[in-house]
Formats: C-alpha cells, sequence, structure tokens
C-alpha cells in the first residue's frame, strides 16, 4: 500500500510545477505582445500560467491542515506579502505610478494569506470561526474600487475569486470527513490515509471546477463585475485545468528542508524582481535600436 501512495506527485514536485507555470505567465505578460481574445503564444502561455494558483491555494489549504504551528505559517505569508507591497509601492514611486496603474501592488501571497487564515479559523469549530468573515470581507473588498486615485481599499491578486476557492476546499475537506466517518463505520479497518487523500483530492477536484465554472458563467453574464477578477477575464477560466495536475498528488511531502521552504517563498519576489529588471531593460534597449 505504502509503495501505491508513493506514485504521484508529490507537494514538493507540485511546488514546482506551479513555479514553473507561474512564471511562463510572467515571461509572457512581460515580454511577448499580445491581445487577451487570441490564440497567440502571448495567450497561450498566460492561460497555461493560470495554472499556478490552484495549485498554490491547494498546497496552502493542505498547509492549513497538516502545519505543526499555524501562527509560523500565517506569519510567513504575512511577512512575503508585505515585503511585496512594500517594494511594489517603492516601485511606484521610482516611476511616479499611481497605486491603481501599479500592477505591482497585490500579490498572491496575500490571497493565501486571507485564504489559510478563513480555512484555518474555520475548522476550529468554535466561536472564533465566526471570525472567518473578517478575511473573507477582506478578500472581497480588494475587488470593490473606492477611490480613482488609490483603488481598492485593500489590494491582492485574485481577490473574490481566491476567497471562493479556498472556501471550496474547506468544505471538500469537511464533506471528505463526513464521507470517511461513515465508510469507518462500515469498515474499522480500513486504511484511513489512503481514503482522506482519495476523497479530499476528490471533493476539492470537484470544488476547483465548480467554482472556475461559477465565475465564468458570471463573467459571460457581466464581465463588469467587481468581483470578477481581472486575471479571470478571459485567459484565468484555464486554470481549472490544474485539477488534471491536482489528481496526481500522491499526499506526500516529497523532499523537504528549511533552506527549500524559504527558497520557494523567495523565488515568487525575486523572480518577478529579475523578470521586470530584464523588462526595463530589452524595453530601454529596444527604445535605443529604434533611435539608430
Amino acid at each position: 500500500m505504502e509503495k501505491e501512495k508513493s506514485l504521484g506527485l508529490s507537494s514538493f514536485v507540485l511546488k514546482i510545477i506551479a513555479c514553473l507555470l507561474m512564471t511562463l505567465d510572467h515571461i509572457a505578460l512581460l515580454f511577448i505582445p499580445g491581445e487577451k481574445d487570441t490564440y497567440t503564444l502571448y495567450y497561450i502561455l498566460r492561460a497555461i500560467g493560470k495554472m499556478s494558483f490552484p495549485i498554490f491555494a491547494f498546497l496552502a489549504t493542505e498547509g492549513a491542515y497538516k502545519t505543526k504551528n499555524i501562527y509560523k505559517y500565517l506569519l510567513r505569508l504575512g511577512v512575503f506579502s508585505l515585503v511585496m507591497d512594500g517594494f511594489a509601492f517603492l516601485f511606484g514611486g521610482i516611476y511616479n505610478i499611481a497605486p491603481i496603474h501599479n500592477p505591482m501592488i497585490g500579490n498572491a501571497f496575500s490571497d493565501m494569506f486571507l485564504g489559510v487564515l478563513t480555512v484555518w479559523l474555520l475548522k476550529r469549530k468554535d466561536w472564533y470561526s465566526l471570525l472567518a468573515i473578517l478575511p473573507i470581507a477582506v478578500a472581497v473588498l480588494s475587488d470593490i474600487q473606492v477611490s480613482p486615485t488609490y483603488g481598492t481599499l485593500f489590494k491582492t491578486d485574485w481577490g473574490t475569486f481566491s476567497i471562493v476557492l479556498f472556501l471550496s476546499f474547506f468544505i471538500a475537506k469537511e464533506l471528505s470527513s463526513l464521507v470517511i466517518r461513515k465508510k469507518n463505520t462500515e469498515d474499522p479497518n480500513m486504511d484511513y490515509e489512503v481514503y482522506r487523500l482519495k476523497y479530499d483530492k476528490l471533493f476539492e477536484i470537484i470544488g476547483l471546477i465548480t467554482v472556475e465554472l461559477a465565475f465564468y458563467l458570471l463573467w459571460k453574464i457581466n464581465y463588469t463585475l467587481p468581483i470578477i477578477p481581472n486575471e479571470f477575464v478571459p485567459i484565468g477560466s484555464y486554470s481549472v485545468l490544474a485539477s488534471v495536475i491536482l489528481a496526481f498528488y500522491n499526499g506526500k511531502k516529497g523532499y523537504q528542508s528549511k533552506k527549500l521552504q524559504y527558497a520557494f517563498y523567495c523565488y515568487y519576489p525575486l523572480h518577478i524582481v529579475i523578470l521586470g529588471v530584464l523588462s526595463l531593460f530589452f524595453g530601454l534597449l529596444v527604445s535605443w535600436r529604434g533611435m539608430l
């Protein structure tokens, strides 16, 4: 049975896949000219790259359930989110970009912080669970513009879509627990870990597909709704394909170390800085060659 469980993709491998997909998305965004509604190289790479966020959200939910110290986990996500936004405001100040037009303000760390906090509060199943309304409200408000200069009160990357996705993963975990408890009464000798992995994945993938479909239909009905993130129109809808990758998750952590853990955290801001500098360099180079 252990051999069977070892097949598939570990958390470590999923993180690498998600980082590679995210990098493709940002390379296309910064270096490849294209239109959202045409099947250009730009469109294809960005559509492929959008699969990264559901994978990160899936792994973050796993972390909320399996971490030994939820406070340190939330602290890491919160600190890296603030560092990213601090750098974004610095970038905007240097290039005189208003916050509402600054594409670097709002990042996936913010989405994951709010999502993990929501999941943790809800799974406590005590009066603290009522506080989950706060991170949910922040995520929704991050999609609603209140100022022509500063845009929204809060800024995340995927906003309402992100928090709804995390909620769907939480519901999936709860449904999985109910099914497993029922099966355990029927078969006390059942392999708990195998069934837990099986039903967790099943319900979480169903949740992902349901949320993606719901937001796609909302976009088709009224694409101006503030809760429909810009990332979702329409390229982001292809992130549903992440369900195929998640189906191969084997429930194992894979290779791990403290240095590697922080390397994954650092990769997000570092690759954006590197790609941003390269983009500015090539932009100046093209402008210089155009003047010759």
